[in-house]
C-alpha cells in the first residue's frame, strides 16, 4: 500500500531540521537535550510522523527554540 506523507508535516520536518542544523547540532545532540527518541525525531524530521502538542513542546524544548520560531514555516 502506497502511503501519502501530508505536506504539512513534511513542511514542518524540513524546518525543524533547519533549525537543527542552523544550531549546528546533529540529531543525538537534540536527543540529549529532551525526551524524544531517535527514531521519533528522524520521523518527525521526514514527515513521516504526525504528533502530539506534548511532543511539540518537548521538541522546542530539546531545540531551546519558541512554538512560535518552529511553526514560523511556510504553507501554500
Amino acid at each position: 500500500m502506497i502511503q501519502f506523507k501530508d505536506k504539512r508535516l513534511v513542511k514542518f520536518g524540513e524546518r525543524v531540521r533547519e533549525v537543527r542544523e542552523q544550531k549546528g547540532w546533529s540529531i543525538n545532540d537534540v536527543i540529549t537535550r529532551g525526551q524524544l527518541s531517535r527514531s521519533d525525531l528522524n520521523a518527525i524530521e521526514s514527515g513521516s510522523k504526525n504528533f502530539g502538542f506534548t511532543t511539540l513542546l518537548e521538541l522546542c524544548k530539546s531545540l531551546e527554540v519558541s512554538a512560535s520560531e518552529l511553526l514560523n514555516f511556510g504553507l501554500e
